[in-house]
């Protein structure tokens, strides 16, 4: 039997599993291949949705960015209206703490707060009367004397007492007011020789029929001038000392202060020029009404007179031509007023009396240690000049001033610093400017404000001027202002001369007294 057909047969047979295996080969690929398929487009459809998913989160992240970045410019506005807050409260706050004894705040708005600094140093003393000191007690007045003598008296016992010629004595004095008139007749006759009518003429003092007399008109512009009473109370108190015999009224009272301001044109001339011609002139300013409208009065004033003048601008006496200020060529010593310095002649002097009032505003508020250090080195330099004067000297050693200034300069780059750190980070910094001023002011203006060391003519600070303010502030207290710019003229004519009288230890009424008299109230005027 032949093995071909069997071979074929087999072949066939092979052929034919290798047909089924290829079909299940091919059923096999086409399902992985729609397997894939299929996975493909789950991917393609999980794809679409992760970007999907993904534009939404893009979406909402920029949203949440938006709302962050606002929130953020939220957040800086509140934190910029905070520090705004915080520091108007930091002023204010300042505010409150400032009075007389740290600013330029008047005593009377201190009300009734109690005063907690002083720049007076303490001088370790006991009050009262110091050990050696001669006291002072009322005099007995010897010119005229009423002498009562006490000789009678029983003794206890019943018996007569024989009395000897020692005594004790007491004394008590007193005023008699007693109103007098005196009345002229001036006659008229015939000339002897002429035969013309003759009419004799009366004194200077009796201008009509009836007048006060000098002694009633010098009490009543001491009261009204001196002591501020008011018009028609000074005219009341004038007519009940004289036991209502006479009918003072308050027009009375303004025709004796006109008449007494017209009497002292010359002496307030006199006083003029002698502040002109001082080596050492203290100005200040303060303000008073005059018309129901902010005048200024301005203060000129030495160890020996003081004058007054008011008007309607603050700086209007560094503007005169004709003022004093105009040519002063000596020690002009001020508060800082700018204008001053209009003078280019002067040799201008700081009040350091001012200053000692800022640092404490500093020391108070804002705690900074180069305010104290600066207020020590100014009380003590003025020890230190003190020392100086009392041993002989007119002026420190040139090593000694130039440590003085640059231990000056030395505190002030502290102040810097101290204030530098304060402000650091601070978008509002308003409860800082009074130190940045104040350090500003005491670089720029140093030679001023040392010039108490550097010329020993110069004063510590402008007292003397602020001693005139003050004596001008007792009659803004009492009276308000003034009606009219003549009622102030005269006020300040007659106190000018009053202050200045003061000065010379002048008895005020003697003062006055001499002006209706006629007679120089100064003798070297």
């Amino acid at each position: 039997m032949s093995i071909f057909p069997t071979t074929t047969q087999n072949f066939k047979q092979k052929i034919a599993d290798l047909k089924i295996l290829l079909d299940n080969e091919k059923s096999k690929r086409r399902k992985d291949h729609e397997e894939f398929e299929y996975q493909c487009k789950l991917c393609r459809e999980k794809s679409k949705q992760s970007e999907s998913t993904i534009l939404m989160l893009q979406k909402t992240i920029a949203d949440y960015s938006k709302i962050i970045e606002e929130n953020e410019k939220t957040i800086y506005a509140q934190k910029k209206r905070i520090e705004e807050l915080e520091d108007q409260v930091a002023v204010l706050d300042g505010r409150l703490k400032k009075d007389s004894t740290n600013s330029s705040k008047p005593p009377s708005s201190d009300g009734l707060k109690k005063r907690t600094f002083s720049t007076r140093e303490k001088s370790g003393k006991k009050p009262g009367g110091q050990n050696g000191h001669t006291g002072h007690t009322l005099l007995v007045n010897t010119t005229e004397k009423k002498i009562v003598d006490h000789k009678e008296g029983v003794c206890p016992c019943g018996g007569e007492v024989a009395f000897e010629e020692e005594y004790q004595s007491r004394s008590v004095i007193d005023i008699v007011v007693t109103l007098s008139t005196t009345e002229e007749r001036a006659y008229s006759g015939t000339c002897k020789v002429c035969g013309k009518p003759f009419h004799a003429a009366f004194s200077s003092e009796f201008r009509a029929p009836v007048q006060y007399g000098n002694n009633i008109s010098t009490l009543v512009a001491l009261l009204n001038e001196y002591g501020n009473v008011a018009d028609q109370k000074t005219a009341d108190i004038v007519s009940s000392i004289c036991g209502n015999n006479i009918n003072m009224s308050a027009g009375t009272v303004v025709n004796i202060r006109t008449r007494l301001s017209g009497m002292l044109d010359d002496t307030v001339k006199a006083i003029k020029q002698k502040l002109f011609e001082s080596g050492v002139l203290c100005v200040d300013e303060t303000g008073v009404r005059v018309n129901g409208k902010l005048n200024w009065v301005h203060i000129f004033t030495n160890d020996m007179y003081t004058l007054f003048e008011h008007n309607s601008k603050r700086s209007a006496h560094c503007e005169d031509e004709d003022g004093i200020l105009a040519l002063f060529t000596g020690i002009l010593v001020h508060d800082h007023l700018k204008s001053y310095y209009k003078n280019k002649i002067a040799t201008h002097s700081e009040c350091n009396q001012h200053i000692l009032r800022y640092l404490e505003a500093v020391i108070q508020i804002q705690t900074h240690k180069w305010a104290k250090d600066m207020t020590y080195f100014l009380l003590n330099s003025k020890k230190r000049k003190e020392e100086l004067i009392a041993c002989g000297k007119d002026s420190f050693p040139q090593e000694e001033l130039a440590e003085i200034e640059r231990k000056y300069i030395s505190i002030l780059n502290e102040g810097v610093k101290e204030y530098q750190a304060a402000i650091e980070g601070k978008i509002n910094i308003s409860r800082f400017n009074d130190e940045r001023r104040l350090l500003a002011r005491l670089r720029e203006y140093k030679d001023e404000h040392l010039r108490f060391l550097s010329d020993f003519n110069a004063p510590f600070g402008n007292f003397a001027a602020e001693q005139g303010a003050h004596f001008m502030k007792n009659k803004t207290h009492v009276s308000g202002g003034f009606r009219s710019a003549q009622g102030a003229d005269h006020h300040m004519k007659i106190a000018s001369v009053i202050a200045s009288a003061k000065k010379q230890k002048i008895n005020p009424y003697t003062a006055i007294k001499n002006t209706f008299d006629g007679l120089l109230v100064f003798n070297n005027t």
